[in-house]
């Protein structure tokens, strides 16, 4: 995924926190609300209780690849979302992360 698309700052990560509206499944969180720019930015949140790093950055590999499928439908909105993981993240593999995804965005109302 490009460095546009991503959610970097911490002031960032803290103002969806703090706004935004969330959807849960068992594996992950969704958080989201709007931003000022135009164009979807997206930033992951993982805690060391899912795993050591090379889990961690696997996970974060493989939702990055996950939005990136979602790009094109999500390029026109203005939003920012943070995808917090769950432990039971850590198992799950490409397919299980897509679907979870695409629950999220469909019952926020992201995507119809």
């Amino acid at each position: 995924m490009q460095s546009q698309f991503r959610l970097k700052e911490n002031r960032d990560f803290r103002r969806v926190f703090r706004r935004g509206k969330s959807f849960a499944t068992a594996r992950l969180v969704l958080y989201y609300c709007d931003n000022r720019q135009d164009g979807v930015r997206v930033g992951f949140s993982i805690s060391k209780k899912v795993g050591n790093a090379v889990v961690r950055n696997r996970l974060k590999r493989v939702l990055r690849a996950v939005f990136q499928t979602w790009l094109p439908e999500l390029k026109d909105k203005s939003i920012d979302i943070v995808v917090v993981c769950r432990t039971d993240a850590a198992d799950a593999d490409f397919q299980i992360l897509y679907q979870d995804v695409s629950k999220l965005l469909h019952k926020s109302k992201i995507v119809i």
